[in-house]
């Protein structure tokens, strides 16, 4: 028979399994009212009834909104990593660079919504000062020094100094990026962000070579 040890760890996991699956299922359908109503019209008490729980179960375990938006981006950015580091993975320099776009290419096509929602709240958190800004402000810095990391691979690799530096190649990397999306966010009927990001490889290409 279980001892009263492993059935209360058992009970424990299972509590926990259970506390994932609802946030899972919250973010899903925060992502659809994002989209579909905009982050200022998007209530804790809809995403916890569209979920299939309780109007205040949002409310209970996050307190604001701007904690659940903040849950929501680290969320989103975890699953857009995960795309990027298998794409990246035994790569160097300007090749890492391709693939990290292959990689955006390749989120765009398996994750659309979650892409969408994700920069809906990034350019959101813009005007005003909270912990969403702050998480913003973490992940492009970390996107920034890794794309300078990239090009000092580029530069060792290839003996070949460009004129931009490792810093202006990666917020030059980072601009085009960011502004094809915002493009897309603003007209997808006439943005194709697939057809863009693969200009991008051989823009960057030249940059890194010039």
């Amino acid at each position: 028979p279980m001892s009263t040890a492993e059935s209360s760890k058992k009970k424990r996991m299972t509590q926990a399994e259970r506390s994932a699956q609802s946030d899972r299922q919250m973010f899903e359908e925060a992502i659809k009212l994002i989209i579909e109503r905009g982050p200022n019209k998007t209530t804790l008490t809809d995403i916890g009834i569209m979920a299939g729980y309780s109007r205040g179960l949002a409310t209970y375990r996050y307190g604001t909104k701007d904690n659940f938006f903040s849950a929501l981006i680290h969320h989103l950015n975890h699953l857009w990593r995960e795309e990027l580091d298998k794409s990246i993975k035994d790569t160097r320099g300007i090749t890492t660079v391709k693939e990290a776009i292959t990689a955006l290419q390749n989120f765009l096509h398996s994750h659309p919504d979650h892409l969408r929602a994700m920069h809906i709240l990034y350019y959101d958190s813009i005007d005003h000062h909270s912990e969403m800004t702050q998480k913003l402000a973490e992940i492009h810095s970390a996107q920034r020094k890794q794309a300078t990391q990239w090009m000092e691979e580029e530069i060792a690799d290839s003996n070949v100094t460009p004129s931009l530096s490792p810093e202006n190649f990666a917020e030059q990397y980072c601009s085009l990026v960011f502004g094809a999306i915002y493009q897309w966010l603003v007209n997808p009927a006439k943005i194709n962000l697939h057809e863009l990001l693969e200009s991008f490889k051989r823009t960057l290409q030249l940059m890194a070579r010039d």
